[in-house]
């Protein structure tokens, strides 16, 4: 089923594109989107704002940058200046990605505690470099954010660890004190919140038997001991 497209003027008076945390309003949302590919939308442990992002891919990097402590926030289908990439397009005799009066986005843009920020495009392989409107479209984007002080970085889904965003999701599910309800959630909520340290990117972690060796307690009524 083909989906109803939304005009740009129309995400403009939902102020898309603006916000930071849990205000940030992207772009392009999820049941707007025609893809054959996955889609998928966590709730971020920290702000609470329900992530619209359009790839497994982007759901990767969300969560391997998402547990950096040292990013505060990412804002995912960041909407880019359309006179600048028409401009950038024009400067090499590109055709401008989908129209000239829509605007290109970029997948996930990240903000760090010390101010700084990084863009990152997200693609499944490295094959995908070798499409020609792809290709174009990573040119205009690249040169944007660079005009903009930006450093902007292109990851691939197969070759990000799996294994790490899998650990990461089982104990963010327990970010929230509220959610923990035996030893084996509150073990989650403690890694969750690195108040315990463990291996995330080598294999799957026995929560079972950890909280077991650690000699993890919580009381019925809600409680450690």
């Amino acid at each position: 089923m083909i989906k109803p497209k939304v005009s740009e003027q129309t995400k403009l008076n939902q102020h898309r594109g603006e916000g930071h945390g849990s205000d940030y309003k992207p772009w392009i949302q999820v049941n707007e989107f025609n893809s054959l590919g996955t889609t998928c939308n966590p709730v971020d442990w920290k702000n609470g704002r329900t992530m619209q992002l359009l790839s497994q891919g982007e759901m990767y990097a969300y969560y391997i940058n998402r547990w950096d402590d040292s990013v505060v926030d990412i804002r995912e289908q960041f909407p880019l200046e359309l006179e600048d990439t028409l401009r950038i397009a024009d400067s090499m005799q590109l055709q401008h990605p989908k129209d000239r009066q829509s605007r290109m986005t970029s997948d996930l843009l990240l903000d760090y505690a010390d101010g700084s920020q990084k863009v990152l495009s997200i693609k499944r392989n490295r094959s995908a470099l070798g499409n020609d409107r792809t290709a174009v479209k990573l040119w205009i984007e690249q040169e944007y954010w660079k005009e903009k002080g930006v450093s902007f970085e292109i990851l691939f889904a197969n070759e990000m660890n799996l294994t790490m965003v899998t650990n990461i999701r089982l104990v963010t599910e327990f970010y929230d004190l509220s959610d923990v309800f035996d030893p084996v959630s509150y073990l989650k909520y403690l890694i969750a919140h690195h108040q315990i340290q463990r291996d995330m990117e080598t294999q799957i972690i026995p929560f079972c038997r950890l909280a077991q060796e650690l000699d993890i307690h919580w009381a019925p009524e809600g409680g450690a001991l």
